[in-house]
């Protein structure tokens, strides 16, 4: 692309997936890519190929702020520091290929979001050659949308910011307007850099020639190298002080993480010092590595502090994703009152801007099964994160510097701040050198009383829905109470046996402990005494995601496993904002991931993630569908491709009646879900229990033999065989400790650490897709 490069005008649908790309998911770059351009992709990792239907590729990017490349890395590449903000990126990526596959669903289009990362094809599948192969390359993605071009090194590097950048996926079936391509070799000027860089010599040692892409007939290339070698500090953590062989392979390293362990994720030279030579400049007594130029800076001319617009958008950054208060203090403050010299941790430094949560502490009572799961932190660090990570990146637009993940000392820092009596305050904190103005220290809380339980609601659900949940519904805790003693009939004291790897590092050989639990149901006191009502909200998984998983082209399995976790990290964020709503009301709130504990968990690359059974009667019971014959809700709008967090609260809310329509349930179904079921997981009992007078019947799973499969990974058709796994474990005859820790002894050395379950039994449901 050059000065003389002319844009299509962007038809009307383009101008909307734009435009919530820029300014609600604030993306920095966003491209088209016709389905044409990817005429020469592998099938198996081909938008064609996962959805066939598509007609454009829809590719988002971020990019990494600038000092904590220029920081992180620099004695050793790993010892990462500030980079690990990548990790935290890459959640806002999924985060953004998720949400844009729903608003596309909305706009009347089908989508298939593509997970940022950790869901691939290790060694190939099938007649799919290529090594750690996704099931649709972001790097690909971004050339073939104009964002891009291929550097040397093989990342796609944009004329904005070099190699700091992450890219992200959504094929659709919408005809939108397509970016103008890139020329070859209009950004990367082949400076060699990052081969000279490059520590485990993945980009001059073992080099096969060129890899060549054709788009629409302009050839692009980067070097064709051994990615075994380029892994081995970068994806399986192996210090790259260690000798490397002349020749690295699969064999090689799976005996190098066995003789050797893991030291620590590595900062990619290739990334770090890759820079268009338009933006590159040297700083030696900043940084050893390249420094970006800016196209803003301050005008020497402007005295004083930043525009005020500046800083309460900072301040309207962190209040949209959740955070209680922004609090920005001055070096010198800092200095005085608590002994905190921001300048050695960020050169330049003279403001600390903190994220700051304030909420009364969670005391979960310790009896709760499975408590960690319920723990806000999963939802308090992404939140806290995301809020400055854009303030970063708001900064730098503005000319300026700002960094986190800089060893501030929060816990210090947090001490210094005054709350309300009882609350607990908790820091995440980025240093700038931004002249913003100062705020006190002092952190206000109101809390109020509010009218009638209809009002309330009113402002709880559209909370909700500004989260863009999907559902909304309340039960009278005492509804969902009452059904507890029958479920203890049928669930309390199952037997569960639970596996756990204790080997010292996950890219070891499993190492199994298994131990015997007994399931234990619980209610809505069980979390809060006195609670009143529940909250339940749902997400679905996207259409097109439950409809192509493994039955397309590409035989794909992650868009599903994706959509798994993303649901669930998605509530988490909405039940953090909903519980501060209800305390900034007065009340207590507390979520859940399964209310009485009568569901399961399936495993994926993010670790165990609640099932299509888990919160199943809470749902029912707060009006947001019917219970299936197998046990999962069926919702009148999305069917059963569903997932739900509760919240129980002492709140009086206006509840919401159970759904009596007959239409819902499995009557004229043949039972594909229990024929579909591997390890004939499903009773044949057929049990019934009574949520607000209406009758749910179903049948209960053995949760052992669900485990077997999609916890466990044992049974290669509940998705991990189209990964290229070649594991698959009849259930044995008589389960026990021994024969759990035989059979997870078995689970492969390298593919294990990217597990991808999927759930045969939703996927059967006639409610979930056409059979």
């Amino acid at each position: 692309m050059n000065a003389e490069t002319v844009y299509r005008v962007d038809n009307a649908e383009t101008v909307k997936i734009k435009h919530y790309a820029l300014e609600t998911l604030r993306a920095d770059l966003v491209g088209i890519a016709n389905i044409g351009r990817f005429a020469g992709a592998p099938v198996k990792m081909s938008p064609q190929g996962v959805m066939p239907s598509a007609r454009s590729v829809i590719v988002m990017a971020i990019h990494h702020p600038d000092a904590a490349i220029e920081l992180g890395g620099k004695k050793h590449p790993q010892e990462i520091g500030p980079y690990q903000i990548q990790y935290h990126m890459n959640w806002r990526l999924d985060d953004m290929s998720y949400r844009m596959s729903n608003f596309l669903e909305k706009l009347g289009w089908n989508a298939v979001p593509i997970v940022s990362s950790n869901i691939w094809r290790y060694r190939g599948y099938k007649d799919l050659k290529e090594q750690f192969a996704p099931d649709v390359s972001h790097i690909h993605s971004a050339v073939a949308a104009g964002l891009a071009e291929y550097g040397y090194s093989g990342l796609a590097i944009t004329p904005e910011f070099g190699a700091r950048v992450r890219f992200v996926t959504v094929v659709t079936d919408a005809e939108l307007t397509p970016s103008p391509l890139l020329e070859p070799g209009s950004v990367c000027d082949s400076c060699m850099i990052c081969k000279r860089e490059c520590r485990s010599g993945a980009l001059s040692k073992e080099i096969k020639g060129w890899n060549v892409i054709e788009y629409e007939g302009r050839q692009y290339r980067y070097a064709n190298k051994n990615l075994w070698r380029c892994s081995w500090g970068e994806h399986f953590d192996l210090d790259l002080d260690l000798p490397i062989p002349d020749v690295v392979d699969e064999k090689v390293i799976m005996e190098a993480t066995v003789k050797y362990g893991r030291r620590g994720g590595e900062m990619g030279s290739c990334l770090r010092y890759c820079l268009p030579k338009a933006l590159r400049y040297w700083d030696r007594d900043y940084t050893n590595a390249p420094r970006r130029r800016r196209r803003y800076i301050e005008n020497p001319e402007v005295q004083g502090a930043v525009p005020r617009g500046l800083f309460e958008e900072i301040r309207a950054l962190g209040g949209g994703w959740g955070v209680d208060h922004v609090v920005v203090r001055s070096a010198d403050e800092l200095r005085e009152s608590s002994g905190i010299d921001i300048g050695a941790l960020m050169p330049g430094a003279i403001r600390s801007v903190s994220m700051v949560s304030m909420r009364r502490p969670l005391s979960l009572c310790d009896g709760i099964p499975n408590r960690e799961r319920n723990l806000p932190d999963a939802a308090w660090s992404p939140i806290m994160t995301q809020a400055g990570y854009d303030a970063v990146r708001l900064l730098e637009k503005f000319g300026y510097s700002a960094c986190q993940y800089l060893n501030f000392p929060e816990e210090t820092f947090a001490a210094s701040l005054t709350g309300a009596p009882g609350m607990e305050i908790r820091t995440l904190t980025l240093l700038t050198d931004a002249p913003l103005p100062l705020t006190g220290s002092e952190l206000p809380f109101s809390a109020r009383r509010n009218g009638p339980p209809r009002e309330l609601t009113d402002r709880l659900e559209e909370e909700a829905r500004l989260r863009e949940c999907d559902l909304f519904g309340v039960a009278p805790a005492e509804r969902l109470a009452a059904i507890v003693p029958d479920l203890k009939a049928i669930f309390e004291g199952e037997v569960e046996y639970v596996g756990r790897n204790k080997a010292d590092s996950f890219h070891k050989p499993y190492d199994p402990v298994v131990t015997k639990e007994a399931r234990r149901v619980c209610g809505p006191a069980d979390y809060l005494p006195g609670a009143k009502s529940v909250i339940v909200i749902g997400l679905r998984m996207p259409k097109a995601t439950v409809d192509i998983t493994a039955r397309t082209p590409a035989e794909a399995a992650g868009p599903y496993v994706f959509a798994q976790y993303e649901t669930i990290m998605r509530l988490r964020v909405a039940a953090w904002n909903l519980t501060g709503l209800l305390e900034a009301a007065g009340y207590r709130g507390v979520y859940t991931l399964d209310l009485h504990n009568t569901g399961s968990v399936c495993m994926n690359p993010r670790g165990e993630y609640p099932d299509a059974f888990s919160n199943a009667f809470a749902a029912v019971g707060a009006g947001l569908g019917a219970l299936s014959l197998c046990g999962s809700v069926v919702n009148p709008r999305f069917g059963s491709n569903m997932r739900y967090v509760a919240i129980v609260t002492d709140a009086e809310l206006a509840p919401n009646e159970v759904l009596k329509s007959v239409e819902l349930g499995c009557a004229g179904c043949s039972g594909s879900c229990f024929s579909a079921c591997k390890t004939a997981a499903f009773q044949p009992e057929v049990h019934e229990i009574v949520l607000g007078g209406v009758p749910q019947r179903f049948r209960k799973f053995d949760v052992n033999r669900c485990n077997w499969a999609k916890r466990y990974s044992l049974v290669g058709s509940e998705g991990n065989q189209y990964t290229g796994w070649h594991l698959d474990l009849a259930y044995p005859e008589q389960l026990n400790e021994e024969t759990l820790a035989d059979a997870l002894r078995q689970l492969p050395h390298i593919e294990k650490i990217r597990p991808c379950n999927f759930e045969q039994c939703v996927l059967a449901c006639p409610h979930a897709r056409k059979q």
